[in-house]
């Protein structure tokens, strides 16, 4: 049966209830880890960047992207033991540093390669005009990126539920795990895009609180998003 957004909300309050701890401290240890990382990278990129620094720039962008997957991944290894009652701590984040990395990060390529040549002629004109300062190519930036919306929004919640099946199944095979995924999603896609759509009312009031507000509504998001997985995959 499919559970309605109120009632996927309702489950992941109940299972965070007095479990609120570490998957703070799990969101606050990712987003430091990405920034420390991340921070040398930006700083040189402020400072009328040349082009190899540009470049650079870019693959250390993928590479701190793909790390982030792999953290991400712990993260929802987290909220996925709290949903079955299992016991978690916080170094439970990096669970997947160690069990087979290689199968988050190659799907993480495998979905970099479904979206980047949908996203590339929007990345690079924004990039060029960035770089370049040209107007009217800011312009053409905006209206390519709206183009390049739909379909990418189509593929993501195709396959949103890739982390999770990963997770689930590790002795799968990436292919079989797309293929699922796919098939979960069939008939499930405006149902997933209206659960997270219910989320941007309280992500900008956690934007205003100067981000505060993500320690809670981070962990929140995730432990419905578990649910939402939980329902379509029929354990609950």
């Amino acid at each position: 049966m499919k559970l309605s957004a109120k009632e996927l909300k309702r489950n992941a309050r109940e299972t965070l209830t007095g479990h609120y701890g570490i998957p703070m401290l799990s969101f606050v240890m990712t987003e430091l880890i990405v920034l420390i990382i991340n921070s040398p990278f930006q700083l040189s990129f402020q400072n009328n960047p040349t082009s190899f620094q540009f470049v650079i720039s870019l693959v250390a962008s993928l590479i701190i992207s793909l790390l982030t997957t792999v953290l991400n991944a712990g993260r929802l290894y987290i909220h996925l033991n709290l949903a079955k009652h299992k016991k978690v701590q916080a170094f439970d984040l990096f669970y997947f540093f160690t069990r087979r990395p290689d199968r988050f990060i190659l799907s993480g390529l495998l979905l970099l390669g479904m979206f980047l040549p949908i996203m590339f002629p929007a990345i690079l004109c924004m990039n060029i005009a960035f770089v370049r300062n040209i107007p009217s190519l800011y312009f053409i930036s905006v209206l390519l990126w709206g183009i390049t919306m739909i379909p990418v929004l189509i593929l993501s919640l195709t396959y949103q539920l890739v982390s999770y099946l990963l997770i689930a199944r590790p002795d799968d095979r990436i292919v079989d795990i797309f293929r699922e995924s796919r098939h979960l999603m069939r008939g499930q896609k405006g149902r997933l895009f209206y659960l997270n759509l219910s989320f941007i009312g309280m992500t900008l009031l956690a934007v205003c609180s100067f981000g505060i507000g993500f320690l809670w509504v981070s962990p929140y998001q995730n432990q419905t998003l578990i649910a939402f997985y939980r329902n379509a995959a029929g354990e609950i």
